[in-house]
């Protein structure tokens, strides 16, 4: 595995850079593989997970995790081509080198760390979403059996849904959860409005935000394991490790933070440590 070569030179390049308007750090441009200095990266972004990623009314991309790709952009000094897609678009994306990172807060899981490595962001945990005037209150897990839920397809959320399912409404003895699959987050939480499931799931910043913008959910108290929310990018790629030092370098001055408050999610999920995520070095 390829190893940090820019610890602690860093440090020293970011003196004098200001937190809001950070320039190009030589250590982190230099260690970039040539490729990418010639022709910059190629950057997949999630098109519908607000407040994430996700396109704005204007089809602008928006989102704590676009600002933080925009803010490794200035500090890497190459240029990133944003692409806005589906989620089931990327992997296969980054795969085919169609993309060299994605930005999607990528759930890590044993099955895509044998095709990737992965840059945390924060910490998330999943949360159900429901309609405001609905009766449902999710308090523990077994309070979400037999509820028909709303997923999107592939999504780390729903793996969590469907080990619930069998570690607890299963061995239970309770009714099964019904999850219904859905190609858009948008597609399941209309699922939810309409009548036509009886909740949906994302991550709880997500839910709250949506909740907020839109004044028609709720979300539940039950907030399942936090997990990493990561931007990914191909097996033994250097890139990982170079974007994983320029995070480390906007906590260390301060920018990581500024980009929390400015949504809303400067809490405990904040990272204090940058982490590259391996199929040797795994972290869920």
């Amino acid at each position: 595995m390829w190893k940090s070569a820019v610890t602690g030179l860093v440090a020293s390049a970011l003196l004098g850079v200001a937190a809001a308007n950070a320039d190009a750090i030589p250590a982190l441009h230099d260690a970039l593989p040539q490729e990418y200095k010639d022709n910059g990266v190629k950057v997949a972004v999630f098109n519908d997970w607000a407040p994430d990623e996700f396109l704005d009314s204007d089809g602008v991309l928006k989102g704590w995790s676009v600002d933080i790709a925009r803010e490794m952009e200035s500090r890497l000094g190459v240029p990133f081509t944003y692409e806005a897609t589906s989620f089931d678009a990327i992997i296969p994306g980054l795969e085919s080198k169609r993309f060299d990172a994605g930005f999607s807060s990528f759930g890590s899981t044993p099955e895509r760390l044998k095709v990737l490595d992965f840059i945390s962001q924060r910490k998330i945990g999943t949360a159900f979403g429901f309609a405001k005037d609905s009766n449902l209150v999710v308090k523990e897990p077994k309070d979400a059996c037999g509820l028909t839920v709303a997923v999107l397809t592939g999504a780390w959320d729903a793996q969590l849904v469907e080990k619930l399912n069998k570690d607890v409404c299963v061995a239970g003895g309770l009714p099964e959860i019904q999850m219904q699959d859905y190609t858009s987050q948008a597609q399941a939480e209309l699922a939810v409005r309409s009548g036509r499931a009886q909740a949906t799931v994302a991550a709880s910043v997500k839910l709250a935000y949506i909740a907020a913008q839109t004044g028609d959910m709720k979300v539940s108290d039950l907030v399942l394991e936090a997990v990493n929310s990561n931007i990914g990018v191909r097996k033994d790629d250097p890139l990982g490790q170079v974007m994983t030092d320029a995070i480390q370098s906007m906590i260390d001055d301060g920018t990581y933070k500024a980009i929390m408050e400015k949504w809303g999610i400067a809490d405990s999920g904040m990272l204090t440590k940058a982490l590259l995520i391996t199929e040797e070095s795994p972290d869920y």
